[in-house]
């Protein structure tokens, strides 16, 4: 086997004046990228100006490729050069106070690496590398004031595998799919996904490093298996490893398929509450049951929830519905959905006090909800109450982008379990789509419930939170602080670990 991998040496080889690589994740692109930089520089004449642009998505990303990469290949060349340790800073544009870490070597060429900032590129001439394009922000825009750095016999070479949270219409994936067509910019183009690179001996070069580190190796089909089965869901494998974009066009979240085999014959608590308080009430009197601790410990007896119970809460007072979704998980990781309760023109109070029946009645329960807006101290408050067993996050863009793609992979592995007599629920989770933001990422849409059409995925949220608090939090039962919050007005103190004490739930 030579020292670079087939597909590594097609790309090193390449003198085409536009290069374009669509690869798979971690497939040693950068590694081959980095030795054709440091080679050019090693050709120059003696007195050269040749510069080599490297264009990284931060200034972490910018320096490793310095002192990772470059530094390891003048050292194997025997090549002295200054600003290998990543020390050697220079600005590169006084008037935007652009800096870049720069490599001289003796011949005066240089490797100019800084993070990502088109502007940087303006009135600049040599060759350009954009690596990992697809993790940019403003690829339009990059590569607008990138390609004219070349007009006078420079090289621009385009990099990247796709963004997680990307989409198909970013700068890059569109310059693929021309590529990949009639190309009509005339590019290079280059194409190595995971299977590809499989086929090309990658996982015999990964088993010399193993076996260097005292590592078992595998074979080509359990390394590929281990990559997929590591992927949060099926779109992450595809995006990172496949050179298959996530498709942002108005599809479901959760597909048809995964979704008809979460339906299943079983029954489950299903309810919808209207909020009927009085201009003196506190809360909502049609809750009053369902605050109850006592009515969940009893319900849980009844039903045989012998597992953790995992609680999303997606807060709403006027307008969409509130919900709040119980899943009991079984062996296997498996979530079944136990209760599904929804709430019309109801107090936060009332929703409140239900999750607190909840988490009083049976100890075990760990819950999640949403933190922004309304919820914010409510949730704030639960936190504080059950801590460790229930946690408030805010919805910001990264979060619902994670909370929802982990909510994907759950479906896809069959893990979520819906029940089939209550057409609504299913609904509603089909009405959570993909679609690109005005950037081009990757963002979920939440859509009408066509059977239920005050709710706008309001009991998909509840859902998604549910399997993120089960996901996420390692919660035992709660111990409030002493002295405990006073019984039920009439009532004496209740214990509510009486019945894990013996029994098959025993301590």
């Amino acid at each position: 086997m030579g020292y670079f991998l087939p597909y590594q040496q097609r790309w090193i080889n390449d003198e085409s004046p536009l290069k374009l690589y669509e690869k798979s994740r971690r497939i040693g692109i950068t590694y081959g990228t980095s030795y054709r930089a440091v080679r050019k520089c090693l050709r120059e004449k003696d007195g050269s100006s040749f510069v080599q642009w490297v264009s990284s998505r931060d200034t972490l990303t910018a320096k490793e490729f310095i002192t990772d990469y470059v530094a390891m290949w003048c050292r194997e060349a025997n090549a002295v050069a200054r600003g290998l340790e990543g020390d050697n800073v220079e600005v590169v544009d006084e008037q935007h106070g652009i800096t870049a870490f720069v490599v001289r070597f003796r011949n005066g060429a240089r490797i100019c690496s800084l993070s990502s900032n088109p502007l940087a590129f303006a009135g600049k001439g040599g060759d350009i590398l954009l690596d990992e394009m697809d993790l940019h922000e403003n690829q339009e825009t990059l590569y607008a004031m990138a390609y004219p750095c070349i007009t006078w016999g420079g090289q621009l070479e385009i990099v990247s595998a796709y963004s997680a949270d990307g989409s198909e219409n970013t700068q890059f994936a569109q310059l693929c799919r021309e590529a990949a067509g009639e190309n009509p910019k005339g590019f290079s183009f280059h194409r190595t996904t995971l299977d590809d690179a499989i086929a090309e001996s990658f996982v015999e070069k990964v088993n010399e490093v193993k076996r260097k580190k005292g590592r078992p190796v595998q074979t080509r089909e359990e390394f590929r298996e281990q990559i997929r089965r590591g992927c949060v869901n099926r779109g992450a494998f595809e995006s990172q490893y496949l050179c298959i974009p996530n498709q942002a066009t108005g599809q479901q979240a959760i597909t048809p398929v995964d979704l008809a085999a979460a339906k299943q014959k079983f029954e489950i608590l299903r309810k919808h509450l209207t909020g009927n308080a009085g201009p003196l009430d506190l809360a909502d009197p049609c809750v009053g049951l369902y605050a109850d601790r006592r009515y969940w410990s009893d319900l849980s007896d009844l039903s045989g929830w012998s597992g953790r119970v995992c609680l999303g809460w997606d807060i709403a007072v006027t307008g969409d519905l509130a919900c709040i979704w119980l899943n009991e998980r079984l062996p296997g990781d498996i979530y079944r959905l136990a209760a599904c309760l929804t709430f019309k023109n109801c107090k936060v109070e009332s929703q409140r006090r239900v999750v607190e029946a909840i988490l009083d009645g049976l100890p075990y329960a760990v819950g999640a909800g949403d933190a922004s807006g309304l919820g914010t101290s409510d949730c704030a408050s639960l936190e504080a109450l059950y801590f460790g067993r229930f946690l408030g996050p805010k919805f910001t863009a990264p979060f619902k982008l994670a909370m929802y793609t982990m909510l994907q992979g759950v479906y896809e592995a069959r893990r979520q379990l819906l029940p089939a007599a209550y057409p609504e629920i299913a609904s509603d989770v089909a009405a959570m789509r993909k679609t690109a933001s005005a950037s081009d990422r990757l963002v979920f849409a939440a859509s009408r419930n066509e059977l239920l059409p005050d709710s706008h995925c309001d009991l998909m949220t509840a859902g998604a939170l549910a399997v993120w608090a089960g996901e996420t939090i390692d919660g035992g039962p709660c111990f409030m602080a002493v002295p405990e919050r006073p019984a039920a007005a009439g009532g004496g103190e209740y214990d509510r670990y009486a019945r894990y004490r013996t029994g098959r739930n025993a301590w």
